[in-house]
């Protein structure tokens, strides 16, 4: 990974794309932990940032393009994960998505299963043979589309539910991970509309 310094005025910061990056007094955060930043003002150099600002008044940017939905009003405090922390003490932080928490449980509308034949190389044969690979695509509430793994009852072409469930994993750069929670009970099945 390569860092470029950004200077600005009131702003020294080392920013690396998709997180805030900035100088850290040791000690002052613990990977994994959640801290209060106030969100300060939104400012344009060749791309549009957020600044952020911590309890000691340390400024950090975000870039605005993962972040546009999240819709931060100026001023308010916004909870941030502490996603990593390198050995040169530079940090990496992920603004709490406004809606969708980590661990929760949603309905996500359904769009399209997709199905695509992959190779798969036996390096000790040399052969390769054709293997398929099912993804359930779903939209998020901000029209952002979702991949996740179907579970095998899912994997029909008739498969068109209206939402699947989803659980959110991870939250990185506005994007989820998301693991496929649905289940094969009866009140799930009616719920579903299978075309045959």
């Amino acid at each position: 990974m390569q860092f470029c310094s950004v200077y600005f005025k009131e702003i020294n910061i080392f920013k690396y794309f998709g997180s805030i990056k900035g100088r850290m007094v040791k000690g002052k955060f613990i990977e994994g932990q959640t801290y209060q930043f106030r969100y300060a003002k939104k400012i344009t150099t060749d791309e549009d940032f957020f600044v952020f600002e911590d309890f000691s008044g340390e400024r950090y940017l975000i870039p605005t393009y993962y972040y546009k939905s999240y819709n931060f009003e100026l001023g308010a405090l916004i909870n941030c994960l502490v996603t990593r922390i390198d050995c040169s003490g530079k940090v990496s932080f992920e603004p709490e998505h406004p809606y969708y928490k980590l661990g929760n449980i949603y309905d996500f509308q359904f769009k399209e299963l997709v199905i695509r034949l992959e190779d798969d190389y036996n390096k000790y044969s040399g052969s390769s043979k054709k293997r398929k690979v099912y993804e359930l695509i779903v939209i998020d509430k901000d029209g952002n589309e979702q991949y996740i793994v179907p579970h095998e009852w899912q994997k029909k072409k008739n498969y068109k539910p209206e939402t699947v469930s989803c659980r959110v994993l991870k939250i990185v750069k506005g994007h989820f991970s998301l693991i496929n929670n649905e289940n094969t009970t009866e009140t799930r099945k009616k719920r579903l509309r299978f075309f045959g």
